[in-house]
């Protein structure tokens, strides 16, 4: 695996979070406004696509993801040359719509936007911090 993946992945956890359809509902007949959708709970990793290449379980990469209504936390290792490569990152995120807004309380504050999908208990994040997009896929255990 190319070193300039392995780097472009740490961000993930700042990214992680990190889809494709939207997951609120539209209106409904009696004209109430958007459903809310509680994303809160803990997932496992999935998979995570950068760049074109797609890591999960089964190439080393694995992964938690905690939130509750408004922060999240993330654990992430992939594989890297010279052994797994951990990232721990926690922050604050929020949804509009189908969009996705994150802020990591590390020291540089990396900030995220992009989509994201929940569908039965798939989590899908599509995020772009740094200049450099990740989609992430979360199973809620």
């Amino acid at each position: 695996m190319k070193r300039s993946l392995l780097r472009a992945l740490v961000p993930l956890a700042v990214v992680a979070l990190v889809g494709v359809a939207g997951a609120c509902g539209g209106d409904d007949d009696e004209g109430m406004g958007p459903v809310e959708t509680d994303l809160s709970g803990d997932y496992l990793l999935v998979s995570v696509t950068q760049g074109g290449v797609t890591l999960g379980p089964d190439q080393g990469a694995t992964g938690t993801l905690v939130l509750t209504d408004t922060r999240y936390t993330i654990n992430l290792t992939v594989p890297g040359p010279g052994g797994p490569i951990n990232t721990v990152d926690t922050g604050t995120y929020e949804t509009d719509g189908n969009t996705w807004t994150q802020e990591s309380d590390n020291a540089a504050g990396f900030q995220g936007v992009g989509t994201f999908s929940l569908v039965g208990d798939i989590l899908t994040v599509d995020v772009t911090t740094a200049g450099v997009q990740v989609l992430s896929v979360w199973d809620r255990s």
